[in-house]
């Protein structure tokens, strides 16, 4: 495979390209419009198939698959710091299932759907992107500007789902979302420990919702989102204190 220098511009050409892929495939090989809960539990989704195995082509094409996240942990001391959001999405688990769960056939295909998205908006966002940020900027404008193309995209999800509303939260969310999962890639200098935590999130996000839409009780999406991600942003600003390279 030929090596590719990432640069922002070949990275936002990337991201063009992934977003066409984990919405138009979807779409045309979906069919309708559903909801994003109503996506992630109906069936595997093509769309997500497809970017994720994109965005492993484009981080594994990298000159320097060390920057790009792809390998272990530099410092297996380092795991500690994946430790507050690993227990943090646990107990977001254990709050989602507190009154009943899913089929387990529904959990299969949520858990399947949920990983699929996590290794491809990481491989995306916290490799291809954050790198090529990295190849001309400082920390804190790769960060956050790679935090920010995170939340807009996310506002697409209205398009697909028609629930403008909602989108608009989820956005706002992934942003906040987005500066927490960046700082751990970095200081770990793996992406792989962020695609565990963020496939757990978003694991519970869902059965959550689906929990709820069971039971006739309103879910704990959008807004509650947004004030759970806010700890982990927090702990993003402070493991990058002073962070210039």
């Amino acid at each position: 495979m030929k090596r590719l220098h990432i640069t922002f511009p070949l990275a936002l050409a990337a991201l063009a390209v992934w977003l066409g892929l984990t919405l138009g495939a979807g779409r045309l090989l979906g069919g309708g419009q559903l909801s994003l809960v109503e996506s992630v539990a109906g069936g595997i989704g093509p769309g997500w198939v497809l970017a994720a195995l994109f965005a492993l082509v484009v981080a594994l094409a990298s000159l320097d698959r060390r920057a790009a996240g792809l390998h272990a942990p530099e410092s297996w001391k380092s795991l500690r710091l994946v430790l507050p959001p690993l227990l943090f999405s646990l107990l977001m688990l254990l709050v989602a299932w507190a009154d009943g769960w899913p089929p387990a056939k529904v959990l299969l295909v949520v858990g399947c759907n949920t990983a699929l998205v996590a290794v491809s908006e990481e491989l995306m966002f916290r490799s291809v992107l954050l790198q090529g940020l990295l190849d001309r900027h400082g920390v804190w404008p790769a960060v956050l500007v790679s935090s920010l193309l995170f939340g807009v995209v996310h506002t697409v999800n209205g398009w697909a789902s028609g629930d403008f509303g909602s989108a608009l939260w989820q956005s706002l969310a992934a942003s906040l979302q987005g500066v927490g999962y960046a700082a751990i890639c970095l200081r770990t200098r793996s992406v792989w420990p962020m695609v565990a935590v963020h496939g757990l999130w978003d694991f519970a996000l869902v059965t959550s919702a689906l929990a709820a839409t069971s039971t006739g009780e309103g879910s704990v999406l959008p807004f509650a989102a947004v004030l759970a991600v806010l700890p982990l942003c927090l702990y993003g600003v402070f493991l990058l204190r002073g962070s210039q390279r």
